[in-house]
């Protein structure tokens, strides 16, 4: 079975270089170091255990990033705002939110194409936190859904991923029809 970073290319390269360099096309320099301020805080914090623990910290995080952005979701792990251009950004809540980050940034940038277009696109990438398209189109609610899922599976699984945490939720669809994974932080690339 090939490993799936093994697709890496000299523009991917490049790429991670830029997006390494913590300059964003998408925040200004506040957001960013209001967002660096926050993750240095955070470095060292473990999972979240409860529903109770997860809603303060998220108050916390909100307090302490001063975004401008609509909040559209969170979990235990990252904290999810609308950019409002097509955008969303994700922001790390502890350490396995700061994993999540990096394992979307590099499973979606060294993923062959018939894998990326399963994924949900990687726009930017700073010290943690993770800009991505927004997918607004949710996946029907029908018999075909549970077919469509397993096809799926399969052909992550085909290719070295243990697609963690696919459920209806994490999944959109694209333009095409195809399903879109739109949080998949979670997966597990075998040789990772």
């Amino acid at each position: 079975m090939e490993n799936i970073y093994d697709h890496q290319d000299e523009e991917n390269n490049k790429r991670k270089n830029e997006i390494d360099s913590l300059k964003s096309s998408y925040l200004s320099k506040q957001e960013n170091k209001s967002i660096n301020s926050w993750i240095l805080k955070i470095k060292n914090k473990s999972n979240i255990k409860d529903s109770k623990e997860m809603n303060a910290h998220v108050k916390k995080a909100i307090k302490a990033l001063q975004l401008k952005y609509t909040i559209i979701g969170n979990g235990k792990n990252r904290i999810v705002f609308d950019l409002e251009n097509g955008y969303v950004l994700k922001v790390a809540l502890n350490n396995w939110g700061m994993k999540s980050n990096k394992k979307e940034y590099k499973l979606f940038f060294n993923s062959p194409s018939h894998i990326r277009k399963h994924l949900c696109p990687v726009i930017e990438s700073g010290y943690g936190w993770i800009i991505m398209k927004k997918m607004t189109q949710k996946i029907p609610s029908d018999k075909e859904y549970d077919k469509k899922i397993s096809q799926l599976i399969k052909i992550f699984k085909e290719n070295g991923i243990e697609p963690k945490d696919i459920k209806e939720k994490n999944l959109a669809l694209s333009e095409n029809g195809d399903f879109i994974v739109i949080d998949y932080g979670n997966f597990i690339v075998t040789g990772d």
